[in-house]
């Protein structure tokens, strides 16, 4: 590795953003494409298999692709070898298991079992994943990531458009992990030496036992809320919440992968320098709030005109869904980075307490409003989640003084968007053109009052002076 981190970390979080921007572009293009090709419930057979095929994932990853990053002893060939094997039995389990979820959808047993190999591409494709991301080599990444957006795009819409319907979404998928872990392993050639240790299988099954356990609560949290509202809702009506989820969210899925695959091992770097290890942590979560603020606020003003431009005329019922899980991504704002920042920190343990939290949350709020009022009650369960109130305790006692610095931060960045959307909704009353453009103005607006109270400390974060970063 040559250069400093600092410069590592920014070239590693340009290249995390380009390729993230235009996977999410492609992403977009695709889901407004197949939003109108496909029927809604082919969408939710989808969604539901996915969920299962993502929650098997994090099983078979076991935590160790989290552990890999940060221990020294470099075990990729272990890892691989264990990746391999768990991949193999996960998949399947799954094909075996796959007639037991036949009471969500009779169709779906069938789905599942041509998923199910995405766990075994995926597994595939984590050992050079982690060799560049732990380097702060993320611009190597770039290149498979975004074809294997494209791969998506071309294959998903080329079969939809030939009547294929969910079989567009789970041809696609499985093209797209196979190539982009063939192209990985040739991007990784002549770098990586693999050398299986079975003595070592043990102890990174031990440390990575509690990131597994988080890893199962945090990543499989909107997955499985699909299965607590599926019972009382139909399988298109949950494809219309799960649509609305997407869209709700979609400036995290753009922002927050993006950071954390940098934001991760530069907090390692910085274990022993705490004042830059806050200003990497500062300008990660001001980065994805300033962009899911302006998304939130024009999603809540505009629900309707994003229905018609984003989903088309069969999407109806995701209306009131778009507007209720607008500002969703705004009432956690440490939980996403507070992760990254607790496993630098080896406090494994209380994020699993913050994840489970969250999980029982959803689960006993999911479960409780969705009985009564279906999908809409879903939603809101999302706002109850009592893990985030311990995430933020955490950070602050990480953090100490600091907290309070990046507390104003966040209001600042709450309120700033907020006078310019109310005059936009007093003086546009009525969803349409005016009030999408008035927003999209305001938003201009305050991305604009951001750049100047925020780009100083920014720029000065990569500047040799840490008297700068005041």
């Amino acid at each position: 590795m040559s250069g400093t981190t600092e410069s590592r970390f920014l070239a590693s979080t340009v290249a995390a953003y380009g390729s993230q921007l235009v996977r999410v572009l492609l992403r977009f293009g695709t889901d407004i494409a197949l939003a109108r090709l496909v029927v809604p419930v082919d969408h939710g057979l989808f969604d539901l298999a996915l969920a299962t095929v993502l929650v098997a994932s994090v099983v078979r990853d076991f935590g160790v692709s989290y552990q890999l990053v940060r221990d020294d002893r470099e075990p990729y060939g272990t890892v691989f070898a264990w990746s391999l094997g768990s991949g193999v039995l996960m998949t399947l389990a799954l094909l075996a298991a796959a007639p037991l979820f036949a009471g969500f959808h009779p169709d779906l047993p069938a789905v599942l079992r041509g998923l199910s190999p995405l766990v075994l591409l995926e597994a595939l494709a984590v050992v050079p994943r982690v060799y560049f991301e732990r380097r702060l080599e993320v611009g190597r990444l770039v290149l498979p990531e975004i074809l294997r957006g494209a791969t998506l795009a071309v294959l998903g819409v080329g079969l939809a458009l030939t009547g294929a319907g969910v079989w567009s979404f789970v041809v696609a998928e499985l093209a797209g992990a196979g190539l982009v872990a063939a192209l990985l392993w040739w991007r990784v050639r002549g770098l990586l030496v693999l050398r299986f240790e079975r003595h070592l299988l043990p102890d990174l099954l031990r440390q990575s036992l509690w990131l597994c356990l988080i890893a199962l609560c945090a990543f499989t949290l909107p997955y499985l809320e699909r299965f607590v509202v599926a019972p009382f809702i139909t399988t298109a009506i949950l494809a219309e919440y799960t649509k609305a989820r997407q869209w709700g969210v979609r400036m995290t899925t753009l922002v927050v992968p993006a950071v954390q695959r940098v934001l991760y091992p530069t907090l390692v770097a910085y274990r022993a320098d705490p004042t830059r290890a806050f200003a990497a942590f500062r300008i990660g979560t001001v980065s994805i709030l300033a962009a899911e603020v302006l998304a939130a606020y024009g999603l809540y003003w505009n629900p309707g005109m994003a229905q018609r431009l984003l989903l088309g005329p069969a999407w109806t019922g995701a209306v009131p869904l778009l507007q209720a899980l607008a500002f969703l991504p705004l009432v956690d704002p440490f939980t996403r980075l507070g992760g990254e920042l607790l496993k630098a920190h080896r406090r494994d343990r209380i994020w699993l307490v913050v994840v489970a939290l969250n999980l029982l949350s959803l689960l006993g709020f999911g479960l409780f409003l969705a009985s009564r009022h279906g999908a809409p009650g879903m939603a809101w369960a999302n706002y109850l989640l009592l893990g985030n109130v311990l995430m933020a305790w955490q950070v602050h006692q990480i953090l100490g003084r600091d907290f309070w610095r990046l507390a104003r931060d966040l209001l600042v960045l709450y309120l700033v968007p907020l006078p310019l959307f109310l005059l936009v909704g007093r003086v546009f009353p009525n969803e349409g053109w005016e009030r999408l453009g008035a927003s999209l103005a305001a938003a201009a607006l305050a991305a604009g009052l951001y750049a100047l109270r925020f780009g100083k400390p920014f720029r000065a974060f990569f500047r040799p002076q840490p008297e700068a970063l005041a």
